[in-house]
């Protein structure tokens, strides 16, 4: 059985925007990064909208190009470090969550290549929804 790659997921810019139908935009969207779980923020509604989105691995884990590059996962919690779903979304480097319902939301993302071998997580990102 082959040595398990590892895949370096440079999540450098996590951003997560909410857009609720209806409301009027105005300052920096809700724009949210950082690292190590610090991230938080509240969104006013229920079903609200979450658009994440990162920066594409260049790289192998060990320095080497990442050629085989399959896509990202999206891991979805409502406890930090504990995720009860996952969504598949391709290879994108952004995605949209939609009708989220009132509560605390964990988000972590990781890489995965041609074999399935995944990286890594993302530092977690968690939004409030109010």
């Amino acid at each position: 059985m082959p040595a398990k790659e590892k895949i370096l997921l440079i999540f450098a810019a996590v951003i997560l925007m909410s857009s609720v139908a209806g409301c009027g935009g105005g300052g920096g969207g809700g724009g949210l990064s950082g690292n190590n779980g610090e991230n938080s923020g509240s969104i006013p509604n229920s079903g609200s909208t979450i658009s994440l989105s990162w920066d594409a691995p260049a790289t192998n884990s060990d320095g080497t190009p990442l050629t085989d590059l399959a896509g990202y996962k999206i891991y979805i919690g409502t406890s930090t470090g504990i995720y009860s779903e996952i969504v598949d979304a391709g290879n994108v480097s952004a995605y949209t969550i939609e009708n989220l319902t009132p509560g605390v939301y964990y988000f972590v993302v990781v890489a995965y290549n041609t074999s399935g071998n995944e990286s890594d997580f993302s530092n977690e990102v968690a939004l409030t929804v109010t």
